[in-house]
């Protein structure tokens, strides 16, 4: 088990690391051009890779965390008791995390192909990863509050608001035209905010140590949500706008 979980690690890190640099060439491209589409569809492969190694990788933890955290050190009982009560919370999170980038990046390219056929986004198989985020983001919300963890809990709240918006993007009845252009844009922005978040909390944690000590890593770890969430706000009405999506009397039935 602890081989598996070495060789998926090195291969998340690295395909990670590609995602966090071909995420840009997508956004600063020309919307709907080659480049634009090539590159999308490689961050698209990448991130279903990087995510869904992660939720394995998080399983693995949390069904050996004292094998896993341990692995060629010497610790006592009372070493480990205290390294748990970090590391397990840290990996629902992670595993959570994970859950979302697979979530957004996965929407981000169903809308594309569905638009306004929004009938094929309700398969069991495609709600079904939407659906869990709502317990699993309970529980992780409960433990960032026991052991008083903001990040947890924030993140917790993004997990919530994004499944909200994804299942009320599906079920409504009527959306408006072309609505699937925002859903496009505001789920890749999801993914990034994923990804980035990824990073600074897991392997940049270490990288930002010496400059970010004790909470004042919160700091890092938070700068993707809030960047990622006023470029939203910011650019939603311009796409709106530009591409018309308003709502008129020819609303689009799902």
């Amino acid at each position: 088990m602890l081989t598996l979980h070495t060789a998926l690690l090195y291969l998340h890190i690295v395909l990670g690391a590609m995602a966090l640099l071909v995420y840009w060439l997508p956004i600063a491209a020309r919307k709907g051009g080659a480049l634009h589409i090539k590159a999308g569809k490689v961050f698209y492969y990448l991130m279903l890779t990087v995510a869904g190694s992660g939720i394995v990788l998080c399983i693995i933890r949390l069904s050996d965390p004292v094998g896993i955290y341990t692995a060629g050190q010497h610790m006592t009982n009372e070493q480990i008791q205290q390294m748990l009560v970090w590391s397990i919370p840290l990996s629902q999170f992670l595993l959570l995390l994970s859950l979302l980038t697979w979530v957004t990046v996965r929407h981000a390219i169903g809308v594309l192909k569905a638009k306004d056929n929004r009938a094929v986004l309700r398969r069991w198989y495609y709600q079904g990863p939407v659906f869990l985020m709502f317990p699993l983001a309970g529980f992780v919300a409960y433990k960032g509050i026991s052991i008083g963890m903001p990040l947890l809990i924030i993140f917790a709240a993004v997990s919530l608001v994004t499944a909200t918006t994804i299942s009320r993007y599906v079920y409504q009845k009527t959306v408006s035209p072309r609505a699937w252009i925002i859903e496009h844009f505001s789920s890749m922005v999801g993914s990034g905010i994923a990804v980035y978040t990824a990073f600074f909390a897991a392997g940049g944690r270490r990288m930002l140590a010496e400059i970010l000590p004790g909470n004042w890593q919160l700091v890092s770890w938070l700068a993707a949500p809030v960047i990622g969430m006023a470029a939203l706000l910011l650019l939603t009405g311009y796409y709106k706008r530009r591409y018309k999506v308003v709502p008129n009397k020819a609303l689009q039935q799902g």
